[in-house]
């Protein structure tokens, strides 16, 4: 028996439809053919494909603002109107005078009675029904031409009677001069399109077919529903899978989430769990049952069956679930096919049937009886075990929904073990950590599977496994290799996690000591601790590590641990500028044969990548990146694809490529909340742009989560780099005294670590700042530990970076030519990596010293540096250049020549307006830009006229699109 199931009391609220999204380049087609008279214009589409949706945009439309907008619609009656559509939408055409009618238009008066003082008396009937229908087609196309320039809009023609389409036809043969149609139909998703109605060779005319949204698409209608300013990469992509891109099941979905909100973490991950608990959205529900409603009997089996089945099946496997065969089974499958209920799916020629969607699909499941779905469980373990090549995790989930727990762990678990092979990381942990939620199993079976999770968890990232794998360690008695091999990788994770560095060492350190009978396993943990990137633990002692992995590595076999233990000692030697760390990795293979060997290659590039980055190898780190990404991806390397993410905008950062990379940044902070490395590196990269646009309290959040204040907390490079930008943040506000704070910190940080060229970026901030404050020793002191801390390593940014210290100092002692020859080196070193940003600020220093000295063509080169400051988008430094020649009589206006901008933003003006719009007064306005308060006046009053902006707190509503204010700290 089919029987619906009884559902909980909800109330769902509506707030009106969504903003039109993803059909701009068809909404413009549309247009531009409407505006040329006559014109006719199809549009059709699948169910939810947002025809409706498209006329109402079209209607609004400015350019029909001068004509009458007349629309209509078909109903799903049993016994449509005659005309029905039509005479909907002439019933409003006398809203305007009309020109003038014949008598003939007066056969419309009964079907119009709304037009009646318009129209001509009657005119006697005919006694033929041919000759009279033709002389109501004759009037509405009269009404029509009297109406001048009109657009007709007609939606849902599928519900459309024989004599309205008869109609249309008629019209589309001999349209009115100024008339354009638009007509939008529903076709069914395994039904061929009908004909386009046939216009004669004066009509401009066009056919639209609407198909689903792409993901972009949908990831803006989703921002623009859940009130987020964004919503993940990953999000998106799944929201498209389960919705198929339909306008309508996005929409629907994305409500049903948003209602949800309280409870569901919406916006960053959206998974088949969290599908799984999501109540179907009601109109969606209403839309699925309408047509089960339709469907003879056999054919609504067939569709339970399909549901309880879940995947995409051939028709004889879903005929056998639903007790269907022969001339029975193919009807109900054409019956469902027709109504749309089930659809083709996989690739074309399969011959599986299926739903387009998890939402349609649960829909129907939810119709399913409670026993009868137990039954159909049943029947699909015992169909789907009987393939050749059994669907592990299909036969999970049915045996567990039939509540056959045992079989459920053994299908489990061989479903893990396929995903593991295939490198699919986050099905083999969602099945394991299922399994071990799961109460029963014996201790050696718990051993097992979690030693299993506790390996596939270090692929990706995921915090639920850290307290899955203590929970397993604290209650459950496990030999000494097992948990030591639990516990190795539980310290590995909790190293990657914010907060958990010396805690996961700890960890990793008791695991070693577990694992005397398993040295293979003991050799990974020995390499982690070899690492020395994170925390303030001297890298002397990192080295006792390495050395004992050097020994390790000698004894083993396994080609897996022998690659792991080598990347990674070719990743940290790269770190720390061994130059011997390029030639090993180019002399390495590229041959590997397992998933878990290229994984391990993976890790190497990303971390390699890292590593090169630090040491100023831009190139090669691109590079690495590129080809890292792939592999990575891949091999199912989760873990890998996100940390690389981290270097790629750091590197987009240090390359000056700033275009849309806060977002980027924002984005992947947002996306990995929990995972320090790529949180901290992310924030290091929004607090550089913060501080280059003067926003100097948002560069102070972001930093600080980069770790600034705690640098024992997070990777060294990103902490030492994070105090150089806000030690130029202090200065820069004449905060002399915090900057030093800032740097005291910072230099004991890197004295204590001992890895001196990830402190390229603190070295001349630091300078600089005891300099202002006149601690000479500390300043002279920090440039020469400096300068004997990189000897013989491998890192140009580094040469760069003491050149530049160097000449820092040389300048605050009054030196000013010889300052300018050092400031020069370091603009050609930092140029050359390439870094164009410290490159310009060396080249504007060096402008500085030539007119402190007196060298009055030094005002060219402080020209160039304000023209490459405004190329990289640093306007702020740009306005410090031209503030400057101004102070030095040298006013030089940008070479790129001025234009007028009419009633557009000038460049100027935007940034005025970026700043209005962030709540910045006119005082903090010419501080950020060096200008007068004066000028700033005038500034605003010009974007306050342009925008049309009633006052300061309207800009922000009045910007254009492409003037942003930065993302909020």
């Amino acid at each position: 028996m089919w029987l619906t199931a009884p559902r909980p009391t909800s109330v769902s609220v509506r707030s009106g439809p969504a903003r039109l999204t993803g059909r701009d380049p068809e909404l413009d087609t549309i247009v531009d053919v409407l505006r040329q008279r006559p014109a006719a214009v199809l549009i059709e589409g699948e169910p939810g494909m947002g025809r409706t949706r498209l006329l109402a945009e079209i209607a609004r439309r400015p350019e029909f603002d001068g004509g009458r907008v007349l629309v209509g619609a078909c109903q799903p009656l049993r016994e449509p109107f005659p005309y029905g559509p039509i005479l909907e939408a002439l019933r409003s055409a006398g809203d305007a005078p009309l020109g003038p009618l014949s008598p003939v238009a007066g056969v419309l008066r009964p079907l119009l009675p709304e037009l009646a003082e318009a129209l001509p008396p009657r005119p006697e009937p005919l006694a033929d029904p041919v000759a009279e229908r033709h002389r109501v087609f004759r009037a509405v196309r009269e009404l029509l031409t009297a109406c001048g320039p009109a657009l007709v809009l007609l939606d849902d023609l599928q519900w459309a009677d024989e004599g309205t389409i008869d109609l249309l036809r008629f019209l589309a043969g001999s349209m009115p001069p100024e008339l354009a149609v638009v007509a939008a139909s529903r076709i069914e998703p395994d039904v061929r399109p009908g004909a386009p109605l046939r216009t004669g060779p004066a009509v401009h005319s066009a056919r639209v077919t609407l198909g689903a949204l792409d993901v972009p698409a949908v990831r803006a209608l989703a921002a623009e529903l859940l009130g987020l300013p964004r919503v993940t990469d990953e999000f998106a992509a799944k929201l498209h899978e389960c919705t198929a891109g339909i306008p309508f099941v996005v929409e629907e979905t994305l409500r049903a989430l948003r209602d949800a909100a309280d409870r569901l973490p919406v916006g960053e991950v959206l998974s088949d769990r969290l599908l799984e608990n999501l109540e179907v959205p009601v109109l969606l529900r209403e839309a699925v049952t309408e047509r089960l409603s339709g469907l003879p009997a056999p054919a609504v089996r067939l569709a339970g069956a399909a549901a309880v089945l879940g995947v995409g099946a051939e028709a004889g496997v879903l005929g056998e679930l639903a007790g269907l065969a022969g001339d029975e089974l193919r009807a109900a499958l054409l019956a469902t096919l027709s109504a749309g209920v089930l659809g083709e799916v996989g690739e074309v020629g399969d011959s599986k049937y299926g739903f387009r969607h998890p939402l349609a699909r649960k829909a129907v499941y939810d119709t399913v009886s409670g026993p009868e779905r137990a039954l159909l469980h049943a029947q699909a373990i015992r169909v789907l075990a009987a393939q050749p090549v059994p669907p592990l995790t299909p036969l999970a989930r049915h045996s567990r929904a039939a509540g056959r727990v045992d079989q459920w762990r053994h299908y489990a678990e061989a479903a893990a073990d396929e995903a593991i092979a295939r490198g699919e990381t986050s099905r083999a942990i969602d099945l394991l950590q299922s399994v071990l939620a799961e109460p029963g199993p014996a201790q050696s079976d718990v051993g097992r599977v979690a030693g299993k999770l506790s390996q596939v968890a270090l692929r990706g990232f995921r915090p639920d496994v850290l307290g899955t794998l203590e929970h397993v360690l604290e209650e459950v008695t496990l030999p000494p290799s097992v948990r030591g091999s639990i516990r190795l990788s539980l310290g590995m994770l909790l190293v990657r996690t914010i907060g958990q560095l010396g805690r996961g060492r700890l960890e990793v350190e008791r695991a070693v000591g577990e694992l005397v009978d398993r040295p293979d396993l003991a050799a990974r943990g020995i390499t982690l601790l070899a690492q020395p990137i994170d925390g303030l633990t001297p890298l002397s002692w990192h080295e006792l590590w390495r050395a004992r992995a050097g020994e390790v590595y000698d004894r083993l076999d396994d080609p897996e641990l022998r690659l792991a233990l080598t990347a990674d000692r070719i990743a940290a030697a790269s770190h720390v500028g061994d130059p011997s760390a390029w030639a090993e990795f180019e002399a390495l293979s590229d041959t590997v044969g397992t998933v878990a060997e290229r994984v391990q290659l993976a890790r190497l590039w990303c971390n390699l990548a890292d590593g090169q980055a630090w040491a100023g190898y831009l190139d090669r780190a691109q590079r690495l990146v590129t080809e890292g990404v792939r592999r990575a991806t891949d091999a199912g390397a989760l873990y890998a694809i996100g940390l690389i993410q981290g270097t790629r905008v750091r590197l987009d950062w240090v390359r000056g490529q700033w275009s849309g990379l806060a977002e980027t940044a924002e984005q992947l902070r947002g996306s990995y909340p929990e995972l320090g490395p790529i949180v901290m590196e992310s924030s290091l990269v929004l607090g550089g742009l913060a501080a280059v646009r003067g926003e100097f309290a948002a560069a102070e959040r972001h930093l600080s989560a980069a770790s600034v204040h705690a640098p024992d907390r997070g990777p060294i490079p990103v902490v030492l780099s994070a105090a150089g930008v806000l030690i130029s943040v202090r200065l820069a506000t004449d905060d002399v005294d915090g900057a030093c704070a800032v740097a005291d910190t910072a230099v004991a940080a890197a004295g204590r670590k001992g890895v001196w060229i990830w402190a390229a970026a603190l070295v001349p901030a630091a300078a600089q700042a005891y300099a202002r404050a006149g601690r000479w020793p500390e300043a002279d002191n920090v440039v020469e530990a400096f300068a004997r801390g990189i000897e013989g390593r491998d890192a140009p940014v580094a040469t760069a970076a003491l050149v530049a210290g160097r000449a820092v100092l040389l300048e605050a002692r009054g030196k000013h030519l010889a300052a300018a020859t050092l400031f020069d080196e370091a603009a050609s070193g930092y140029g050359a990596l390439p870094m164009p940003y410290p490159a310009t600020a060396m080249r504007e220093r060096a402008a500085m010293c030539r007119l402190a000295a007196g060298n009055r063509d030094a005002v060219d080169e402080l020209s160039a540096a304000a023209e490459a400051y405004e190329q990289l988008g640093a306007t702020r430094d740009a306005g410090r250049c031209r503030h400057q020649l101004r102070e030095h009589g040298a006013w030089a206006p940008s070479q790129r020549g001025r234009r007028g901008y009419g009633s557009e933003l000038s460049p100027r003006e935007r940034e005025v307006a970026r700043m209005l719009a962030e709540g910045r007064t006119n005082r903090e306005i010419a501080d950020g830009l060096f200008l007068s308060p004066r000028t700033v006046e005038q500034h605003v009053a010009k974007v306050l006229r342009k925008l049309g902006a009633r006052s300061r707190t309207d800009v922000a509503h009045k910007m254009p699109a492409d003037v942003t204010t930065a993302p909020a700290g």
